[in-house]
């Protein structure tokens, strides 16, 4: 993985560009021709139902030099057919000559960890970007940063986030089947400087997506009368994570400028790609009271009903103390707004009450108010939520203080995000993985966890996977995300147990304390995997880990297809150890993750 340290003297150009703040953004706001162009941030791609009205939205944008006149967004067929129609009333867009555009353009030439844009790409191709040295780097940054804090000042007249609804029957028609791909176009009409009636037309596509696959037939979860697995998403920003057009907006946030949702929002479209919770989690240098915060418990509240939960939450800002494993590119970000402190960040699951980090002004992410991460993970945990580490191994707001870091083991942080769906929504990261078994290796207890850390619409990825036991309720599903049986999937069903033979087994998450002086020598176990995979062939691989020595492949088995069972017999090592599980169709787009089962010894 690349990171990217900037030398001192980027850094001072950097600070000096800022302070100076170039005069190209105002001078863009100029008379002449008008050209609206359509941005479709906020339009979904994939769906798992046919059955609902989704909300969505498209960013209109003058990218000319006059004023356009919008009179109406509408959602057609090819064949013109209206799905959908927006009147706008004539709202004036004065054109920039192209300086959002510009914007758009140095978000995707920087580092994707920094403008969150590995996906929703709309000019340069991820695998077409080429990678920027230090120089080019700090440049490409000071740019974006500087940019929209002028883009900002000036109120975005250029800019307007037209909401639009979705039906979904009327698209995909009462035969919709697995797999259709359903064209539409995007159309705004707007009229020139002269008055004269134009058009935008911008061709999309939905995906109508197979449904997650359910456990082998016979599995145990099918048998029991109450529980079931749900699936959710545990990152996610709304329209209070804005630098503009926000609800409210907030200044910190300054690559986020494409228009968010609101919760309400969210909650439909993660609906229609049949999830069943997400965890609300805005920065929490975007959150600056405890009245702002008591907002987003309200929403839970009102959110959550039988079959869906919102969970009240926050990404937390927090300080980077102690010995570091290596650096990444956020510190520099900091340097550059003057804060104190090196940054991570870490999510804070169904709290109740406000957990500072930061400041919402330009520049302003690393400024005090910050904590430590034993302090930030002890106040969640004790308010009944879970703390998660963030993006832990991403070149800009990795998880670098490890010296300092505890786990289950200490009742701080409960796990680790292995699956960040901003940085590859189909791609598992190996990366994020690989510092997750590292902490284990050192002892830590961590679970794995998931989120999609979308700035934008809800969208497919490996998405957590936990048995909730009774009725879905905000305490039944944290329960089950704090006990750990789950799995992270895009699709696939996998499910870890230990057992040994004697009638005694462990669920996924499941911990037990043993003396070593009471293991027999050799004491065999047996690893049961239960799984359900695509037709294109998988591979599931099952280790075995050890506190001090990494882990060991006791089974690798391609070639899978469909649902089954198999089991892999292991005798237990005389250091405190984990089991788990992974699976991975033959071409990485279809993977799942087991949470471990722990064996500690003492």
């Amino acid at each position: 993985m690349q990171r990217i340290l900037l030398p001192s003297f980027c850094l001072g150009a950097l600070v000096v560009g800022l302070l100076t703040r170039a005069d190209a953004g105002s001078q863009a706001l100029q008379l002449g021709d008008s050209q609206v162009e359509i941005y479709p941030y906020g339009v979904l791609e994939q769906t798992r139902r046919a059955d609902l009205v989704v909300p969505m939205q498209a960013q209109l944008y003058n990218s000319g030099q006059g004023t356009a006149r919008l009179v109406d967004l509408e959602v057609q067929t090819p064949e013109g057919e209206v799905l959908s129609h927006v009147g706008l009333d004539n709202l004036p867009l004065h054109g920039d000559g192209g300086f959002v555009r510009e914007i758009y353009l140095d978000m995707e030439r920087a580092d994707p960890d920094f403008s969150h844009r590995h996906s929703n790409r709309l000019f340069i191709p991820l695998d077409k970007r080429t990678p920027l040295g230090p120089e080019a780097e700090a440049e490409v940054m000071r740019r974006v940063m500087e940019n929209v804090a002028e883009l900002k000042r000036t109120g975005a007249p250029q800019l307007h986030n037209a909401p639009f609804n979705m039906d979904l029957s009327a698209l995909f028609g009462p035969n919709a089947q697995v797999g259709d791909v359903i064209p539409f176009d995007l159309v705004v009409h707007w009229n020139n400087g002269s008055g004269q009636l134009q058009q935008t037309r911008l061709s999309r596509t939905l995906t109508l997506i197979a449904p997650f696959l359910p456990p082998p037939p016979g599995h145990w979860s099918l048998q029991r009368g109450t529980g079931s697995w749900v699936v959710g998403d545990l990152h996610v920003h709304n329209c209070r994570d804005e630098a503009i057009g926000g609800c409210d907006s907030c200044a910190a946030e300054s690559t986020n400028i494409t228009g968010s949702f609101t919760n309400a929002q969210l909650k439909t479209q993660y609906q229609a790609l049949a999830y069943d919770f997400f965890s609300s989690t805005t920065h929490s240098y975007c959150i600056n009271s405890d009245t702002e915060f008591q907002a987003v418990v309200t929403e839970s509240q009102t959110l959550t009903d039988p079959s869906f939960v919102m969970l009240a939450s926050t990404e937390i800002s927090g300080s980077e103390q102690g010995p570091q494993l290596g650096s990444d590119s956020a510190d520099l970000l900091c340097s550059l707004g003057f804060g104190s402190h090196d940054v991570h960040h870490m999510g804070g699951h169904h709290i109740t009450s406000r957990k500072p980090g930061g400041q919402d002004g330009f520049l302003d992410f690393c400024d005090n108010p910050m904590m430590t991460q034993e302090a930030n993970a002890g106040m969640v945990n004790a308010e009944g939520g879970f703390a998660v580490a963030n993006h832990p191994a991403s070149s800009y707001w990795g998880f670098n203080s490890v010296a300092r870091m505890h786990g289950q083991e200490r009742d701080k942080i409960w796990g680790v995000e292995v699956w960040n769906g901003s940085e590859g929504a189909n791609n598992f990261q190996s990366f994020h993985r690989n510092w997750w078994v590292d902490r284990l290796t050192e002892g830590l207890i961590l679970f794995p966890y998931s989120g999609s850390d979308t700035h934008d619409s809800a969208y497919n990825f490996g998405a957590m996977h936990t048995y909730v036991t009774g009725a879905l309720d905000d305490v039944s599903l944290t329960a089950a995300l704090r006990n750990g049986n789950s799995y992270l999937s895009n699709g696939p069903f996998l499910e870890a147990t230990l057992s040994d033979g004697g009638g005694r087994s462990l669920s996924m998450g499941g911990k037990v304390l043993v003396p070593f002086s009471r293991i027999p020598p050799n004491f065999p176990v047996f690893v049961d995997v239960s799984y359900n995979v695509d037709t294109t062939g998988s591979t599931i691989t099952v280790y075995r880990g050890e506190v001090g020595v990494g882990e060991t492949i006791l089974l690798q088995q391609s070639g899978l297809v469909g649902a089954g069972t198999l089991q892999v017999a292991d005798t237990l090592p005389t250091n405190s150890c984990w089991y788990r599980a992974e699976v991975h169709n033959n071409a990485y787009s279809q993977s799942a993750v087991t949470t471990p089962v722990f064996v500690r010894m003492f």
